[in-house]
C-alpha cells in the first residue's frame, strides 16, 4: 500500500500489507490512521506517520467491502459477512499493551450489509444492505432507530449531508434519493 501527496505525487510511504492484496482501505477521520481489508480476511490498520501496524481486527468473517470512520476518527464501523455491523474504537491502537475494548456488533442486515456511513455529529450510523433497508442505528446504545425497507435497493450507497439533516442513497435501481430536510 503506497501514500501519496496530493499536490507533487511524491510518495510519502509505502506500507507492506503482509496479509496479501488488500482490497478495501480508508483513513480515519483525523487521517492518523489508514485501515484495509486483505486477501487472508483480516483487517489491519497502520500509522500514516511511520508505517507501523497498530491494530489487527483478527480474522474478519469474510470479505470486507466497505468502511465508515467518525468524523473525529474513533470509530470505525466495517459490514462482517454474518450480516452484522462491527463498531471497533480507535482509541489506544498504538499504546503498547494498553486494554483495548472489544468491538461491538449491530444487528445489521439479513443477507448482509452493503455500506455504511457515520452522521457529521456522530451519534447516528446509517446502513444499507443487500435487502434493500435503509438503516439508521443509534451508536452509543446500538439499538435501531428507524428502518426504511426497500428504499435502498440492493448494494446502495449511502452519504449524510454534511449538516447531518438529510441522507442520501444511490443504489443498483439507478434511482437516488435524499431524505430529511427540504433544502
Amino acid at each position: 500500500m503506497k501514500i501519496y501527496e496530493v499536490e507533487g505525487g511524491r510518495e510519502l510511504r509505502a506500507i507492506p500489507t503482509p496479509g496479501g492484496a488488500t482490497y478495501s482501505m480508508g483513513f480515519t477521520g483525523d487521517g492518523k490512521y489508514v485501515v484495509g481489508s486483505q486477501a487472508d480476511e483480516r483487517i489491519r490498520a497502520w500509522s500514516v506517520a511511520d508505517g507501523s501496524e497498530v491494530k489487527d481486527f483478527s480474522r474478519a468473517t469474510g470479505y470486507v467491502h466497505t468502511y465508515a470512520f467518525s468524523r473525529d476518527g474513533g470509530l470505525v464501523a466495517y459490514p462482517a459477512a454474518d450480516g452484522t455491523i462491527v463498531l471497533a474504537e480507535t482509541a489506544g491502537w498504538n499504546a503498547d499493551g494498553a486494554a483495548r475494548p472489544e468491538p461491538r456488533k449491530l444487528e445489521g442486515h439479513p443477507g448482509g450489509t452493503s455500506f455504511l456511513a457515520f452522521h457529521p455529529g456522530g451519534r447516528h450510523l446509517a446502513s444499507t444492505g443487500t435487502d434493500g433497508s435503509l438503516r439508521i442505528w443509534a451508536v452509543v446504545s446500538g439499538k435501531l432507530v428507524r428502518e426504511l425497507p426497500g428504499q435502498a435497493g440492493a448494494g446502495a450507497r449511502v452519504a449524510f449531508t454534511s449538516d447531518g439533516q438529510s441522507i442520501v442513497v444511490a443504489g443498483g435501481d439507478e434511482v437516488i434519493r435524499v431524505f430529511g430536510r427540504k433544502p
